[in-house]
C-alpha cells in the first residue's frame, strides 16, 4: 500500500499472533519521528548520511561504500543505530538497543544482499526488532519490525549463539517500507572526469560547480563537506559571498532541507534530512517564489 511517494507498507493481517505488538510499535515510531511523512523524508537520508559519514570523502579521499574497509562495514550497523536513536529521540533500552512506547526494541540491520541477514543475539529472542536491509548499490532499504519468536528463526547457531530468521520465519515481518529508494551516493552519478573537475579550485567554485552542474540532485550535508574541504563549509553555500552569490543571478537556487522544507515540497523535489538541492525554476510562477525567498535574483 502506498501512502507517501515511494514508500510501500506491508503490515502483517489481523489475525496474526504479534498484530498487536507490531501495530503498537509502528504507532509509536511513527509518531515518535513525527508522522508518515516525516519518516519517509528522514529515511531517505537516514542512511546516505551514516554511510556518507562512515565513507568520510573529506578526510579519506575515498567516494563509494565499496572503499570501506570491513571492521567499518560492520560499525555501520551501530551507526545507523545511533541516527535512529537520535531522530526517533527514544532512549537506550536497559537491556536493547532502543526503549519505544516503553517497549526494549533492538536494531538489526544488514547490508548483505542476502535476503534476512540479520543475526539475531540471545538476549534478543522473543522480543521486539526493527530489521533493517539496505542495498547500497542500488540505493534501496527495507524497514521492517518483527518479534523474533523461536519458530521464526533458523535452528542453527554461530560461534556467538546468534541465528537468523529462516525464509518462512520471514513471512511474519511487518513491512513499514518495502523496497523503498532512499538517496543515492551523489559521487555514483558521477564520472571520474567530473570529480576531478568539481575537486579543483577554491571551496566557494567548487561548490557551486557542483550545484550548477548537478540540479535536482539531493547532495548530503556531509559531502558538500567533503567538496568545500574546509571547515566553514557551509559558509561556502550561503548568500555573502558564498556559492548561492555565484548561482542566484543564473536562476538556480540552492535549497536546503532544513530551512527550506515547505518550498522543496511545494516544487514537488524529493528530498532526505539535512540534504541539499540545486533548482531552476520552471514556470514563472516558480521562478516568482523562489525570487521572493531571495533564492534568485
Amino acid at each position: 500500500m502506498s501512502l507517501f511517494g515511494d514508500l510501500s507498507r506491508a503490515p502483517l493481517p489481523d489475525a496474526h499472533a504479534d498484530f498487536e505488538d507490531l501495530s503498537k510499535l509502528e504507532s509509536d515510531l511513527i509518531s515518535a519521528v513525527g508522522g508518515w511523512g516525516s519518516f519517509e523524508e528522514r529515511l531517505r537520508g537516514f542512511f546516505r548520511s551514516a554511510i556518507d559519514e562512515v565513507i568520510d570523502t573529506a578526510r579519506t579521499g575515498r567516494f563509494f561504500f565499496a572503499d570501506l574497509e570491513k571492521t567499518e562495514k560492520t560499525y555501520l550497523g551501530t551507526k545507523f543505530e545511533i541516527i535512529l536513536r537520535d531522530w526517533l529521540a527514544v532512549p537506550k533500552g536497559i537491556k536493547l538497543d532502543l526503549l519505544i512506547g516503553g517497549e526494549e526494541v533492538d536494531v538489526k540491520t544488514t547490508t548483505s544482499s542476502q535476503s534476512g541477514g540479520w543475526m539475531i543475539p540471545p538476549e534478543a529472542i522473543d522480543e521486539l526488532c526493527i530489521l533493517i536491509q539496505v542495498d547500497e548499490i542500488n540505493a534501496i532499504c527495507d524497514f521492517g519490525i518483527a518479534r523474533a519468536r523461536p519458530a521464526y528463526l533458523r535452528s542453527g547457531k554461530n560461534r556467538d549463539a546468534k541465528t537468523s530468521f529462516s525464509a518462512e520465519g520471514r513471512k511474519n515481518i511487518w513491512w513499514i517500507a518495502n523496497s523503498f529508494e532512499y538517496t543515492p551516493n551523489f559521487w555514483a552519478l558521477t564520472t571520474e572526469k567530473d570529480r576531478t573537475e568539481i575537486m579543483q579550485g577554491g571551496g566557494t567554485r567548487r561548490i557551486a560547480k557542483l550545484f550548477e552542474r548537478f540540479q535536482e540532485v539531493p547532495i548530503s550535508r556531509v559531502q558538500i563537506e567533503a567538496v568545500a574541504a574546509q571547515d566553514d563549509f557551509m559558509k561556502r553555500v550561503r548568500r555573502n559571498g558564498g556559492a548561492r552569490d555565484i548561482l542566484a543571478p543564473m536562476g538556480i537556487a540552492i535549497l536546503y532541507s532544513e530551512t527550506d522544507q515547505a518550498l522543496m515540497r511545494d516544487l514537488g523535489l524529493k528530498f532526505g534530512k539535512r540534504e541539499f538541492m540545486s533548482y531552476c525554476p520552471k514556470t514563472n510562477a516558480e521562478a516568482a517564489i523562489l525570487r521572493a525567498s531571495k533564492h534568485i535574483d
